[in-house]
């Protein structure tokens, strides 16, 4: 599945895998929530991208993605019916805090894997659950590690420990979204491969910086670490500014290429509304110049 950069077709979603000679399906067509014949409780959960005129059920059919404004966690609306066999799944892998994939449609017929995530709150009478979500730049959270960080909350001191796991969820959401709206595509060298992009926040998370679209730019690792490094810098027109101890080296082809980088242009997408905001850049870019003098 990571060999698709980020962008999975259905056929390959649905195609599964082969475990000792059976097959086993990831997710199914017909319900969001999918339980395999070999398994006993839910192994993903799935939105759908309605065609254009078609109704939509579910509010994650409308934004592509809900997070619950009280906790910084991921919404996912269930069936209307509370009998229906797909809570019962869901229900099991809630109670055993099981890992679960979820398939997020960026198009017709193609989706973004947000995972792990696992279910931190079984609302029934709400109509949804509460999804928390690994942080995917931060490799050494798993899902089972940030599980018992938010159990540890009723033993240690509560604003540390639901600071840290709020961080973590919008974190997942926050870079999930943003390589989304860019397209897979590094903003400063196009690179498309989608394993080695995350989205990178202006105004740092630190600083109060929300977890928003316009608050984000999607990057490469080697990028994001020059980036928080102040090695570049962006200034509030989308002109790259490297800094003079990257200009002024002289090592290779590599290095000759982040130089290049120098008084070209931020590459953001059309609409708008999900460019870089001009006040966190200004922001982010007086550090810049703090950082270089």
């Amino acid at each position: 599945m990571l060999s698709y950069g980020g962008r999975i077709p259905w056929a390959a979603i649905n195609r599964g895998f082969q475990f000792r000679g059976e097959q086993v399906h990831l997710a199914g067509r017909a319900s969001g929530i999918f339980r395999p014949r070999q398994m006993s409780a839910a192994l993903s959960l799935k939105t759908t991208k309605p065609r254009a005129g078609r109704r939509t059920w579910y509010r994650d059919q409308n934004a592509g993605i809900e997070v619950d404004a009280a906790t910084g966690l991921l919404a996912y609306d269930l069936v209307r019916n509370p009998r229906h066999p797909t809570y019962e799944s869901l229900r099991r892998a809630y109670e055993r805090r099981a890992a679960l994939i979820y398939f997020r449609a960026v198009d017709s017929a193609m989706y973004e894997a947000i995972w792990p995530v696992w279910v931190e709150d079984f609302s029934a009478d709400a109509g949804r659950v509460l999804l928390a979500a690994a942080d995917p730049v931060r490799k050494d959270v798993s899902s089972a590690g940030a599980a018992d960080a938010a159990m540890l909350a009723n033993v240690r001191d509560r604003s540390y420990s639901l600071r840290t796991t709020r961080q973590r969820n919008h974190q997942a959401w926050f870079s999930s979204r943003v390589r989304a709206v860019y397209g897979y595509r590094c903003a400063f060298s196009r690179l498309p491969l989608g394993r080695l992009l995350v989205g990178a926040h202006i105004k740092s998370d630190e600083a109060g910086g929300p977890a928003s679209i316009p608050n984000g730019i999607c990057m490469s690792t080697l990028h994001h670490a020059a980036f928080d490094s102040y090695l570049f810098g962006v200034d509030p027109d989308l002109r790259i500014h490297v800094s003079p101890s990257v200009r002024d080296a002289d090592d290779g082809p590599l290095l000759a290429n982040l130089q290049g980088l120098d008084g070209t242009r931020l590459r953001v997408p059309d609409e708008p509304v999900v460019r870089p905001d001009r006040e966190f850049l200004e922001w982010r870019f007086a550090r810049f110049e703090e950082a270089r003098t």
